[in-house]
């Protein structure tokens, strides 16, 4: 490589290093004019603008984001408040219905004690004290008609207790009486000496008197009657009184006997299983014994007797 050659590269080496000067934006080159220099000054001024530009633009843009949250949020709110809206109507609704009916229980109810004193109902808000209001519609009602319709229903409620206290009271006087009498009158019917009730129900298969043997030949006395039942069929004592027998006998099978005192005494016969012992007290009623078809028997029934003074009488004279 000669000396020219040399010269020519690093011409050329020059004019590259010269134009990439040029792209620098601190230097604007213009043909046949100066280059125009930008100062820091100036420089840190086009920064601050650049810089408060980009932070109105973020202050929008997070003021624009706070809008739409904020609108989503009062959407939200008016939604639930439009279902919590309407489940106050169905509610209110659901209470004046069951307010209705108890409007017609309290009606029902003083006509059925009518002329015991009770009065007329309380009126108050669809009182039943004449003609019976009916509940208004609150199915499409707002916040400020729920209001009035629960106040009216809180009146409605103060003048149902009321009422039911009259009632109560009532009740407790005329009703309370009749079940006191009632309960003196099983307690009398309970400690009662005379046959009153029948030991099992059933036919009656066999009556008192004179029959053919159901078990040979010939005729021969029957001293009770027999009811006809199944296996295992409790068997009641028909007065109050004290087991004397309770146990095997011939004839009988598995027989109870019970003594009422004032010559009264019953027996009851062919018991499968006995469930009280002598000497044991009974009531009216009491289970003594299930049914069976022990001793002298065909088929599973209740041998009942009534016996006065120790004579056989006809048990269907104290039957009911």
């Amino acid at each position: 490589m000669d000396i020219q050659e040399k010269i020519q590269q690093v011409v050329s080496l020059y004019r590259k290093k010269i134009k990439s000067l040029e792209k620098i934006p601190f230097i604007k080159s213009t043909a046949g004019a100066e280059p125009v220099v930008i100062t820091p000054q100036q420089y840190r001024k086009a920064v601050w603008i650049a810089i408060t530009g980009a932070v109105l633009i973020v202050a929008a843009l997070a003021v624009g984001v706070y809008q739409y949250v904020s609108l989503q949020q009062a959407r939200q709110r008016e939604e639930l408040h439009a279902q919590q809206l309407e489940i106050m109507r169905e509610k209110t609704t659901s209470l004046q219905e069951k307010m209705d009916k108890m409007d017609a229980l309290d009606q029902e109810l003083r006509q059925m004690v009518k002329g015991s004193g009770t009065g007329d109902s309380p009126k108050g808000e669809g009182g039943v004290a004449g003609k019976q209001k009916k509940s208004p519609d609150v199915s499409e009602a707002g916040y400020n008609d729920l209001l009035l319709a629960t106040s009216r229903l809180e009146t409605r409620t103060n003048a149902r207790i009321i009422s039911f206290i009259t009632l109560k009271t009532v009740l407790g006087d005329t009703a309370g009486q009749q079940v006191r009498m009632m309960q003196q009158i099983s307690k009398q019917y309970q400690s009662s000496t005379t046959p009153s009730i029948w030991p099992v129900n059933g036919p009656i298969t066999s009556n008192f008197g004179y029959r053919n043997n159901p078990t040979g030949s010939g005729v021969g006395f029957h001293s009770g009657v027999d009811i006809a039942v199944d296996y295992g069929t409790p068997v009641r004592a028909t007065a109050a009184g004290k087991v004397t027998i309770a146990g095997w006998v011939d004839g009988y099978g598995n027989l109870v006997e019970i003594d009422h005192g004032n010559g009264f005494t019953t027996r009851y016969g062919h018991n499968s299983i006995l469930l009280v012992v002598p000497g044991q007290e009974v009531q009216t009623g009491d289970i003594i014994s299930l049914a069976g078809s022990t001793g002298n028997s065909t088929g599973p029934h209740v041998h009942y007797e009534v016996r006065v003074n120790g004579t056989p009488t006809n048990p269907l004279l104290f039957l009911p």
